[in-house]
């Protein structure tokens, strides 16, 4: 019979083995022993820098939205091509994210984030100084890059400076900064535009860039990065594939390049089954084929168009707004206001229902109520009252408040764990594309409205059409929530 000390050693030597069996089945996941121990003070600086960062990468997804039919003005260029400098920097994004991910885990998440940010914000004193529109597009190309490198590596780090009993708190948070960054966007510009001319919506950068870049190169921790592999085959033609389905998309309006477009199209679909293929082979693959099953995919189908019906609201609404109601652009983005407040207030507490309640359900409820003021959007006429307008704008932001956190949560919780991190980037990626084609819908509408730079009538005409577009993406999205809402009640 065994003393008891020999029992308590074994027990020892149990527990210890059960803990490196667990650590080692998930090493992808953030555990105890990949947290780094540094002071409150520290951990919180560093923290501040991450959401400044994303704060600031956030608002040039949506800031230049209401500046665009100025944009089109003060360049001499058209509508059409002006909605380019929007679609410029969330194409970039969109490329790059898949290359990005993985060169983070070569070179080191601290060190991309103080390259990514300075060059984010050199790009943005680019964008102000430029003198025409290729320039400006290069600004925003450059910017979408270093966007992609900033969030890539955003959510390690999170995980290096929390513990996991607080992650889930820390990631609340950058999700309500992300939708404040977003939504906040043509507000901000609006009452920039008010006062001060159009490069003040990237000069605002400067300051911010330099403030964060010298917190975190101070503050975040770094950790020198394990020997892996890079499946750089498969990033670039991730990003080929990317780029060339969005620019075929946009050359589709235009009846002279439509052989191209059917081209690039043609390319894009040969690239992502070439894509499909290398992920299948790769050891470390970008985006692993595995992941996309059940419940997953339909949370990001879900995303997908309820992302598109906002990017084509965010575009559409303010040649909307100045067009047909002759708003001025602080005006314009004023109308804008209750979309963010509400979205602000309501966010939070529906991550916290999502904790007690069917989050499947909320999803469905809020896309619903999305859809719903998308369609008040479109069918207010040519001179609605301003409660109108702004109840239209609450709406959708209410709606879209209620269904993102929930359906966030369906989405992280339906991935494996040990493909965190690359949810986390298909996360970025789909949002992205999304609304790089909600701002592609913008620009055919654009173009196949006839709309030029007089052309008042025809910009309304094309936006308000436009919208209906969008309220079929958003449609189609609570069929899609619905469909997920059945798989989750059948398990």
């Amino acid at each position: 019979m065994r003393s008891p000390e020999t029992l308590t050693a074994l027990r020892g030597h149990s527990d210890e083995a059960f803990r490196i069996a667990t650590v080692k089945d998930s090493a992808p996941v953030v555990s105890p022993e990949t947290v780094v121990d540094i002071p409150a003070g520290r951990r919180n600086l560093a923290l501040v820098s991450l959401l400044v960062t994303m704060i600031m990468a956030n608002l040039d997804t949506s800031i230049v939205n209401v500046a665009l039919p100025q944009l089109s003005r003060d360049l001499r260029v058209s509508p059409s091509d002006a909605v380019w400098v929007a679609t410029a920097f969330l194409l970039a994004l969109a490329c790059s994210i898949p290359a990005m991910s993985g060169l983070a885990d070569q070179i080191g998440r601290k060190r991309m984030y103080v390259i990514g940010t300075p060059i984010f914000t050199l790009a943005s004193l680019g964008c102000a100084l430029s003198p025409s529109l290729g320039w400006l597009l290069t600004g925003r190309i450059i910017q979408g890059i270093a966007a992609a490198m900033i969030f890539a590596v955003t959510i390690p780090l999170y995980r290096h400076l929390f513990p996991p009993e607080r992650l889930g708190f820390i990631l609340g948070i950058n999700a309500m900064v992300v939708a404040i960054g977003i939504s906040a966007g043509p507000t901000l510009g609006g009452l920039i535009l008010d006062n001060l001319s159009w490069p003040w919506l990237f000069l605002i950068n400067v300051p911010i860039g330099v403030v964060a870049t010298v917190l975190g190169a101070a503050f975040l921790p770094h950790r020198q990065p394990p020997r892996t592999s890079y499946d750089l085959v498969g990033a670039l033609v991730a990003a080929a594939a990317i780029a060339s389905f969005l620019l075929g998309i946009h050359q589709l309006a235009d009846v002279g390049t439509l052989w191209s477009a059917v081209v690039l199209l043609l390319i894009s679909a040969a690239l992502i089954f070439a894509f499909v293929r290398i992920e299948r082979r790769a050891v470390r693959p970008v985006i692993p084929p595995d992941l996309f099953s059940g419940k997953f995919s339909l949370a990001v189908l879900t995303a997908f168009w309820s992302f598109f019906g906002q990017g084509v609201a965010f575009i559409a609404l303010p040649f909307l707004f100045q067009t047909a109601y002759h708003a001025t652009p602080l005006q314009s983005a004023l109308l804008f206001t209750p979309w963010p407040v509400v979205i602000v207030i309501v966010a939070p507490l529906s991550g916290r229902l999502a904790d007690r309640y069917s989050s499947s359900l909320l999803a469905v409820i809020g896309l619903s109520i999305f859809t719903l003021g998308l369609l008040s959007l479109a069918l207010l006429g040519g001179h609605p009252p301003v409660g109108q307008v702004l109840a239209s704008t609450a709406l959708c932001g209410f709606g879209f408040a209620v269904f993102q956190s929930p359906n966030n949560r369906d989405m992280m919780s339906a991935a494996p764990m040990k493909y965190a991190s690359s949810a986390a980037g298909i996360l970025n990626i789909n949002r992205s594309l999304a609304q790089s084609i909600g701002a592609g819908a913008v620009s055919m509408a654009l173009v196949l409205a006839g709309a030029s730079t007089a052309s008042l009538v025809s910009q309304a005409r094309a936006a308000n059409s436009v919208l209906l577009v969008g309220v079929a993406g958003a449609a189609l999205s609570v069929v899609i929530s619905i469909a997920k809402l059945r798989q989750a009640r059948s398990h």
